[in-house]
């Protein structure tokens, strides 16, 4: 429910249900043949253990209690739900590092869907590498960031763009990108996503991603 998110009518409407409009948009980017109403099978992974823990519990009983900060020491128990149509069945979910995935194990995707991910990577471009392996042929790959390089998660030597060189060229993060995936990925479109992030009742973050689709050659 969006109005548990920001609970203000005058909010920015179009920063609200970021992750359902990012995953719709990559369905929609999907060729033909790979195009289902229902995915066939699902793999989530995250570096914590305890979102990993948490997301099997609600893949488990299709619910889970959550509090939310309303103001200083205030706080509310609120509850996350599965749609009762959604088969959770098709879900796993695992611990893993996305600079060091074992691209043998996973096998191959249809879509790969990496949002708001490689900002927060000590070692993007490990993740960038491994990724001809794991999206077959003619899929999809669909990378969003909002390129928020901090030296708190990645070391400058390995920012993906965000730099200023020498001779005082700026460096974009897009254009790296676009270079590093060109061997293998070709662009099929460009989306800005707005996002929201909620601190607490009266205080929010808000971003802009960029959505980049790209289809395996």
């Amino acid at each position: 429910d969006s109005s548990e998110v920001v609970p203000y009518s005058f909010a920015p409407a179009d920063a609200l249900q970021f992750l359902p409009r990012c995953v719709q948009d990559s369905v929609t980017h999907l060729p033909k043949e790979y195009r289902r109403q229902r995915a066939l099978e699902v793999v989530g992974i995250d570096f914590s253990h305890q979102f990993i823990e948490v997301a099997n519990g609600i893949k488990a009983t299709g619910s889970a209690e959550y509090e939310a900060l309303i103001q200083g020491d205030v706080k509310q128990t609120r509850l996350a739900k599965v749609a009762a149509d959604i088969d959770r069945s098709k879900v796993t979910f695992t611990q893993g590092d996305a600079c060091n995935l074992d691209g043998a194990a996973l096998g191959s995707f249809d879509l790969v869907f990496a949002s708001n991910l490689l900002c927060r990577l000590p070692q993007p471009k490990h993740f960038l590498d491994t990724l001809p392996s794991l999206v077959r042929p003619n899929g999809l790959l669909a990378l969003i960031s909002p390129y928020s390089w901090l030296e708190e998660y990645t070391p400058k030597e390995h920012w993906i763009g965000g730099t200023v060189l020498a001779d005082g060229t700026a460096v974009d993060s897009f254009a790296e990108i676009q270079r590093l995936l060109a061997p293998h990925f070709t662009l099929v479109d460009r989306t800005q996503y707005p996002f929201l992030i909620r601190e607490h009742d009266r205080k929010f973050q808000y971003g802009v991603s960029d959505g980049t689709f790209w289809r395996r050659v």
